[in-house]
C-alpha cells in the first residue's frame, strides 16, 4: 500500500531526523510529482498518528524493546483503526504486520480490535483524576499541563480540550475598499476584533491573490486587539521588540500606522520578517526601520531617542501554537525554558530604557505560563519602581478570541491602578480537587 509506505517515510524523518511535519511533507511531495495524489491521505494519517502519539506510546509500552520502525508501523495502524478510518482496517493491518515481528502480531491485533470502543483506548489502570489521563486524552505532556495548571484546573482542562481541536486561522483585512466583497464571503467569519476574520475556506488561504499580495495577513486576535487599543498618534514614536513568533504584530504595526508615526522594529533575525518587510516595501514607507536585535548595543545603534510606546513581544514557550502542528511537542526543548525566561526578562529590561516619561510599555507572550507572564512582570516591577501596572490579562484559547496570550500594560511615571484580581493570583482561587471529576466527562 503506497500510502502506508509514504507515511512510514514521513514519520521516520519527523521522529528520526527531527524534521518538522510541514517540512517533511513539502520535501517529499514537491520533489516527486508522481506521488502528489497521495499527499492528502498521507498528511491526514501521519498527522493523526502524531496527534495521539502519547496514547500510542503508552499502549505500546509493554514492548520496551520494540524497534523504532515497528513502533511507527503500529502507531499508523492504530491511528487508522481508532481515529482516521480512511483505509480498510483489515487491509491496512495486513500492511502493518508485514512491517513488524510476527511475535508482536497478537499484541497488535488485541489493540486494533478495540477500534470503535473509545472508552477502552486509554488503559484501565490510568486514574481519571490524574494529569496522566488528560495527557493521554489530549496529547499534551504532563509537564505542559502542570504549567497550565497554575491558572487552575478548570482553565487547564478547557485549554487542553480546545488545543486538541483543529487550529483556527485568523486573518487581518487591511482597510481597502477592494476587499469589501471578500469580507462578505462565507469563507470568512468576523470576530469581535475590528478587521479580523477567521478563515473557514477549504482551499489553502495562500492561494488567494489578496493573501499573496499582502492585502490580508495572519494575525492572532488578542495581539491585534492589544495593539489597536493602545495606538498612539503623531508625533509619537513606537519601538517594538518582536520575537520569532509574534502573532502578526509586525504586519499589524505596518497596517495600523502606515506613514503616521516613526516606528522601529527590532527582532532577532530581521530577514525572517518577510511579510512585514515586503509590506513596508510595497507601501513605500520610509518611517519604518526593521533591524536585527542581538543586545542593548543594537538598540543604541538604531534607536536615537526614547519612545512614547514600546512593545515587547519576545519569543516564548509558544503554547498558542500547539494546535498548528501535530508534532509541536516532539520538537519542544524543555531544557531551553530557563534560558528563554532569562531572554524575556532581559528584553523587557532593555525595552524599558527606551520608554519616554509618561509613555507606555506593553509586554506580551503567546503562551500560558505564569513564569513567562505575570511572574516576569512582577520581578520587573520590583527592579523598576518608575513603572506601574495598569492592566494585565491572561487570554485562553477556549475564549472568544481563541488566543493563548498574556499581556501587561505598564505606565512610566503613573500611580498604580487598581486591579481586582492579579493574574499572578489566578488559580489560587480555584481548588483543583473540586474540578477533578470533570476529567471523566
Amino acid at each position: 500500500m503506497k500510502e502506508f509506505e509514504l507515511s512510514m517515510q514521513i514519520l521516520e524523518r519527523i521522529e528520526g531526523e527531527n524534521v518538522y511535519f510541514a517540512d517533511a511533507l513539502k520535501d517529499m511531495f514537491q520533489k516527486d510529482p508522481d506521488i502528489r495524489p497521495y499527499r492528502r491521505e498521507v498528511a491526514g494519517l501521519v498527522g493523526c498518528a502524531l496527534r495521539h502519539d502519547l496514547l500510542f506510546t503508552k499502549l505500546l509500552s509493554p514492548l520496551p524493546e520494540l524497534p523504532a520502525s515497528e513502533k511507527r508501523a503500529m502507531c499508523l495502524g492504530l491511528a487508522n483503526a481508532y481515529y482516521f478510518r480512511h483505509f480498510d482496517r483489515s487491509e491496512f493491518d495486513s500492511e502493518v504486520k508485514k512491517a513488524i515481528d510476527p511475535a508482536n502480531h497478537a499484541f497488535y491485533d488485541e489493540l486494533s480490535a478495540k477500534a470503535g470502543h473509545s472508552e477502552e483506548y486509554i488503559p484501565a489502570d490510568v486514574d481519571h483524576s490524574k494529569l496522566e489521563y488528560l495527557s493521554l486524552r489530549y496529547n499534551i505532556p504532563v509537564f505542559a499541563l502542570k504549567i497550565m495548571h497554575h491558572y487552575g484546573y478548570s482553565n487547564m482542562f478547557k485549554t487542553a480540550k480546545r488545543l486538541i481541536r483543529p487550529y483556527v486561522q485568523y486573518v487581518r483585512f487591511r482597510d481597502l475598499p477592494e476587499l469589501d466583497e471578500l469580507r462578505q464571503s462565507p469563507d470568512f467569519l468576523p470576530t469581535p476584533v475590528k478587521d479580523v476574520y477567521s478563515y473557514l475556506g477549504k482551499q489553502a488561504i495562500r492561494r488567494l491573490p489578496q493573501y499573496r499580495d499582502r492585502k490580508l495577513f495572519d494575525v492572532r486576535p488578542a495581539v491585534k486587539q492589544l495593539l489597536s487599543d493602545n495606538k498612539v498618534s503623531a508625533p509619537c514614536t513606537v519601538l517594538a521588540y518582536l520575537g520569532e513568533s509574534n502573532g502578526g504584530a509586525d504586519c499589524e504595526l505596518v497596517a495600523e500606522y502606515g506613514n503616521e508615526v516613526s516606528c522601529y522594529i527590532a527582532t532577532p533575525k530581521a530577514e525572517k520578517l518577510l511579510e512585514c518587510n515586503r509590506l513596508i516595501s510595497n507601501l513605500n514607507l520610509r518611517n519604518f526601520k526593521v533591524f536585527d536585535y542581538n543586545d542593548k548595543v543594537s538598540l543604541e545603534a538604531n534607536v536615537s531617542s526614547k519612545c512614547d510606546l514600546v512593545i515587547c513581544l519576545p519569543s516564548s514557550t509558544g503554547f498558542d501554537s500547539i494546535a498548528t502542528t501535530p508534532d509541536f511537542f516532539l520538537h519542544f526543548d524543555k531544557e531551553a525554558m530557563d534560558a528563554r525566561l532569562k531572554e524575556q526578562a532581559e528584553s523587557l529590561d532593555s525595552c524599558a530604557e527606551y520608554v519616554e516619561d509618561g509613555g507606555m510599555l506593553l509586554y506580551g507572550v503567546l503562551t500560558i505560563s505564569k513564569k513567562e507572564g505575570a511572574q516576569n512582570v512582577a520581578e520587573f516591577l520590583k527592579k523598576h519602581p518608575e513603572f506601574t501596572l495598569e492592566q494585565e490579562k491572561q487570554c485562553f484559547p477556549f475564549e472568544e478570541l481563541g488566543t493563548a496570550f498574556y499581556f501587561a500594560k505598564l505606565k512610566k511615571g503613573n500611580k498604580l491602578a487598581t486591579i481586582e484580581v492579579p493574574v499572578s493570583e489566578l488559580g489560587a482561587m480555584q481548588a483543583p480537587e473540586a474540578h477533578l471529576a470533570s476529567a471523566k466527562q
